[in-house]
């Protein structure tokens, strides 16, 4: 009998800040991963991500995060943040132009990971444990940073499949307010 699964998924919306390099780090890490990659090299990918991205929580203007430890929700909910990578759903199909933060006119990316767990296993537990947020604190940048900062806490050992990715690829497209009031990204919450 095989094991079952959970799955942890998180995405964030950040404002890309002229001159600030968050997005090109991000990429940068993303691409010199190699495609066979040992378990440590997971944990360091994975630790230098949310570094960069707990130091920016600042600039976090909305996400998303779940966490299940029902085996058909986790491998449905796996294939369909794993989607996201291999569609074209959350990118522009022309450049998005130079921002005008001074008129209010920003950029904006986002960052998604989504871990395949073996359910049962003791990391996993324990970062469902960390996952177990009050309602009304599950969209607070404080739940995305101990969530990140959690990540630490999973054993590789228990990671069946991991998908990571970034939107955009490049600068020059950038979403804008309006791509982010498109329906395929009303999942994103407001973050306090």
């Amino acid at each position: 009998m095989g094991f079952t699964h959970s799955i942890f998924a998180l995405e964030l919306c950040l404002q890309m800040v002229p001159g600030d390099p968050l997005r090109a780090h991000l990429q940068q890490l993303i691409e010199q991963h190699p495609a066979h990659s040992s378990r440590r090299d997971k944990w360091r990918l994975y630790r230098d991500v949310s570094q960069l991205l707990q130091g920016r929580l600042q600039y976090a203007i909305s996400g998303c995060w779940d966490f299940f430890d029902d085996d058909g929700r986790a491998l449905n909910d796996f294939n369909m943040w794993s989607g996201g990578m291999t569609t074209l759903e959350g990118a522009r199909r022309t450049p998005s132009g130079p921002a005008d933060p001074y008129r209010g006119d920003h950029r904006y990316m986002t960052f998604t990971m989504a871990l395949l767990l073996q359910h049962g296993t003791p990391s996993e537990r324990s970062f469902a444990h960390a996952c177990n947020v009050p309602e009304a604190a599950l969209w607070k940048r404080e739940t995305f940073a101990r969530l990140l900062n959690s990540l630490g806490m999973i054993s590789w050992a228990s990671v069946k499949a991991d998908v990571i990715y970034l939107i955009p690829r490049d600068d020059s497209f950038g979403l804008t307010a309006e791509d982010l009031r498109a329906p395929k990204f009303e999942y994103l919450r407001p973050l306090g």
